[in-house]
């Protein structure tokens, strides 16, 4: 696969309009053969699925699928409602709808108008990339013909985009549920702030539901330090005192009250209860009250790393990163050293303002500490002009650094940064025959990726 920099070249504007004109006459023609090959058969609905997409990097075109009512008819009925809107399990599930030239065409000049500056153009690039797909869905249905369902099959839109493409009648028929959460949420909102928080705060552990535990975890992060006062007396609950921990770092408000709860919930909970606890307390700045207290070195370990993982990116405003307590705990306590290491695999997604400390980082005398910084220095969404300033930093501690795992990360993100790391593939070919075969394997992977067509 093309890495995000390498498949983003600058191009002069984007146009829309004969995007989604051509993708309309290759979606109708495409379903038209479909069917005239299919006389018999009755089609309920068209999908365009499987939207792949990189934050800040590719965007692919989407596959087309279609589904007819015997094929539901023939599957045992628990089954039906799975698969009535499952693309990949439907009869027809990969159509070729458009030609090959112009699929390549399309996702060159889509993804390099997306990547053309900040992520906050390629969030807005995508956005009008899903208009311009639903654009494309209502008018084909409208050649079609209106029995025919023409949809778009995403689970990260599904709430959002199928009402676009539906009329209000057709969403109750066809996605009940999708009705079901609009009234639900109608109903929340009419809520005064505390009233909200104390219904969400009841519906965590729900699994099935108009409001899921999942979406009511991510609503009470949403809704600040007004539910608080609803989240901590679940710290008192077992099973549960660690969701409730988990929004508390993610508000992000440290105030007294917060504090002398969570450190009561610490003393009293135990297993995943209590690391998250602990972790929660470490985001929001106390990480000394975890150290003073008595506990299993996991514990201690997930507490220490949670402000540099990728639950930071979860918090309403992520407090600035800092390697101040993570420095003083690997002096302090090192035999800690190890498990750091291994829960600090992964990252944060630091932003622009963060990228001097994660510069100093790389200088830390602790190689956990230079490992997270260059891992989260990799990162092209970041913007060119950082880019062209972290480049030679990676470069030369892709060759320099004594920790293998850091030369590694340093080829591997000198490589996310694509065509703008076309000037660094000399580090490249001199990581090749880096005595460490991981940061070989990494650097022949870069260097197969840069010089393929």
């Amino acid at each position: 696969m093309l890495t995000p920099a390498r498949y983003c070249g600058p191009v002069a504007g984007f146009d829309w309009a004969t995007l989604e004109r051509d993708l309309t006459t290759a979606l109708v023609r495409a379903v038209t053969s479909v069917l005239a090959e299919h006389p018999g058969e009755r089609f309920y609905a068209a999908a365009l699925w499987l939207l792949y997409r990189e934050s800040d990097g590719p965007i692919r075109l989407p596959l087309l699928a279609a589904n007819t009512v015997a094929a539901i008819e023939r599957t045992p009925a628990d089954d039906r409602d799975d698969l009535r809107w499952s693309p990949a399990d439907w009869e027809h599930d990969i159509i070729d709808w458009l030609p090959g030239d112009d699929w390549r065409r399309w996702e060159h000049d889509l993804t390099a108008h997306a990547c053309r500056g900040t992520p906050a153009q390629w969030e807005a690039a995508f956005r009008r990339y899903v208009t311009a797909l639903v654009t494309v869905c209502r008018r084909a249905r409208r050649e079609l013909g209106r029995d025919l369902l023409v949809v778009i099959i995403d689970p990260e839109l599904h709430e959002t985009v199928i009402p676009r493409l539906l009329a209000a009648p057709e969403v109750r028929q066809h996605f009940p549920e999708l009705d079901e959460q609009a009234a639900a949420w109608g109903a929340l909102a009419a809520l005064s702030p505390a009233g909200r928080a104390a219904h969400l705060a009841g519906l965590l552990n729900t699994v099935d539901g108009p409001i899921t535990g999942e979406a009511a975890d991510r609503a009470l992060r949403d809704l600040g330090p007004a539910a608080i006062p609803a989240l901590i007396p679940l710290l008192e609950v077992p099973g549960t005192a660690w969701r409730a921990a988990k929004i508390l770092a993610g508000i992000g408000r440290s105030d007294d009250d917060v504090i002398t709860a969570l450190t009561a919930a610490l003393a009293r909970t135990s297993g995943p209860d209590r690391s998250w606890v602990a972790a929660a307390l470490s985001r929001l700045g106390r990480l000394d009250t975890v150290l003073a207290a008595t506990l299993p070195t996991d514990v201690v370990v997930t507490a220490t790393a949670a402000p540099y993982g990728s639950f930071r990116d979860e918090t309403a405003t992520p407090p600035p990163l800092d390697y101040t307590s993570l420095t003083r705990v690997l002096r302090e306590h090192p035999h800690l050293t190890d498990g750091l290491a291994a829960e600090l695999t992964g990252t944060c997604e630091i932003r622009a303002g963060e990228v001097d400390e994660a510069v100093r980082g790389t200088g830390s005398a602790h190689p956990v500490v230079r490992r997270h910084a260059v891992n989260a220095l990799g990162e092209p969404r970041l913007g060119r002009a950082v880019g062209r300033r972290v480049l030679p930093l990676l470069a030369r501690l892709a060759l320099d650094d004594p920790d293998a795992v850091v030369r590694r990360l340093a080829v591997v993100g000198l490589s996310f940064w694509g065509e703008l790391a076309t000037p660094h593939l000399d580090v490249a070919r001199a990581a090749a025959r880096d005595p460490d075969p991981t940061v070989r394997r990494a650097a022949a992977a870069w260097l197969l990726d840069a010089t393929s067509p």
